[in-house]
């Protein structure tokens, strides 16, 4: 037989390299596809913005969702992440700071923050960007009848759910039975005056009533109170779209918001409160009377005096009762969101009776599933639950759902605020404002 030629020889030994390199190269392919396939993927992260008083809270809930769901992160945004690092740190967001954080962020590309943590008044200016929560919702078949039913409606627009309540709110008054009658809480301004002259001539620094009236969104669920009491006063219907803040009854509980300081039963420093600034001036032993939300109540009961305050509806400022402005937030996704998987994931969770429970118990807020009111862990924490929950049913007062509500609403606040600094007099300050509205609707 006749020998190989060297070249055939080399040529044979070549194409058998070339054979076995192609087969390591295709085995260390298979091995990094199994390898990337069974690596642990990093969690998704999920955050929204949150104000600093529900951190503490929040954080117990995102515990045991985190538990249940390793794959995803929660991170809470209590303050601007944004802010240079030597601006001065700011101790909360105002809602009317993060309703403009959350507007920025859910129309420009990719949104940053995946769960939209709503106030009750967001959604119709809001639904244009939201994900109608229903295709999940009957997906996952969850049953929403456990829900307050005001609260799930808060959330729609026509029959699409953009939002899924967390928690409910209404505003209450809070005073001292150690100063007042605690069986006829204070109603209208010839009762507190009497009474607080009273308290006064023993404590002359004590500074009466308390309530939000700084220029932000607060001063108008006050407004909305006061307003409850006076026959036919009303800022807006949003069915017809009229205004009513020149309306003769608007005018008088306008005129009324004013007289509480003008009359001095409440201090001009209310012009400068919110929430936090008002509750720790009452929880500071300097006034008998506060109006404020349910979750000021676990606070105040930590105080050596918290079991002489008791609770009733909103002080009325006529010869009729008052409702409480109703609050509340829960949670939409964005259609800019990068993880609607996860965002729906985590909003299942936190309306879950369990969670509501959680965090109801924590904070004081009150939740919006209706079972809650009466669970007993609850009720022997915060034992005036169920008597809020007859207040939620009967007694509150609801801002009006507008495309339009934060516009509308920045003139109203505007308004009150220069009426109550003394700047301009209520018949003429509301009349702009009723020809700012109109235009503002009609356009």
């Amino acid at each position: 037989m006749r020998p190989h030629s060297p070249r055939k020889r080399r040529f044979r030994l070549r194409r058998l390299s070339l054979r076995s390199l192609l087969g390591l190269l295709l085995i260390q392919v298979f091995c990094l596809s199994i390898w990337l396939l069974t690596w642990p993927k990093p969690p998704v992260q999920l955050s929204f913005v949150v104000p600093q008083e529900e951190v503490q809270p929040w954080q117990r809930v995102i515990s045991s969702f985190e538990a249940a769901h390793p794959d995803i992160k929660v991170l809470l945004v209590p303050e601007d992440p944004n802010k240079p690092t030597d601006a001065p740190s700011r101790a909360d967001f105002t809602t009317d700071e993060r309703e403009a954080i959350y507007t920025l962020d859910i129309q420009v590309g990719a949104a940053k923050y995946d769960l939209v943590y709503m106030d009750i008044i967001w959604t119709p200016q809001f639904q244009d960007y939201l994900v109608d929560l229903n295709p999940f919702i009957q997906r996952d078949a969850v049953d929403l009848s456990g829900f307050l039913a005001s609260e799930l409606q808060a959330g729609k627009m026509g029959t699409q759910q953009y939002r899924l309540p967390m928690r409910s709110d209404i505003g209450m008054l809070y005073y001292r039975t150690d100063l007042w009658d605690a069986d006829a809480p204070p109603a209208g301004f010839a009762n507190l005056a009497q009474g607080l002259s009273q308290i006064k001539a023993t404590d002359a620094k004590n500074q009466g009533y308390l309530w939000q009236g700084s220029n932000y969104e607060g001063l108008v669920a006050n407004f909305m109170e006061v307003m409850s009491s006076f026959d036919g006063a009303f800022w807006i219907d949003p069915q017809t779209q009229t205004v009513g803040l020149t309306e003769p009854a608007t005018l008088e509980a306008a005129t009324a918001l004013q007289q509480l300081i003008s009359r001095e039963i409440s201090p001009e420093t209310v012009t400068d409160y919110t929430e936090q600034s008002s509750l720790d001036a009452f929880m500071g032993g300097q006034a008998a009377f506060l109006r404020g939300w349910p979750y000021f109540s676990a606070g105040i009961k930590a105080l050596d005096w918290g079991n002489e305050v008791a609770i009733a509806p909103p002080l009325s400022l006529s010869s009729q009762p008052a409702k409480g402005c109703r609050g509340g937030w829960g949670f939409g996704i964005p259609r800019n969101a990068t993880h609607p998987e996860a965002a729906w994931e985590a909003i299942k969770y936190f309306t879950s009776e369990t969670a509501q429970k959680t965090f109801v118990e924590a904070s004081g807020y009150l939740p919006s599933r209706t079972a809650l009111f009466q669970d007993p862990d609850i009720v022997r924490q915060y034992p005036q639950m169920p008597q809020l929950f007859d207040y939620l049913q009967q007694g509150s007062v609801f801002r009006p759902a507008l495309r339009e509500y934060d516009a509308a609403s920045a003139i109203l606040q505007t308004t009150l605020s220069e009426i109550l600094r003394g700047q301009t007099p209520v018949a003429q300050a509301m009349a702009t404002a009723q020809k700012a509205t109109e235009e503002l609707l009609q356009s």
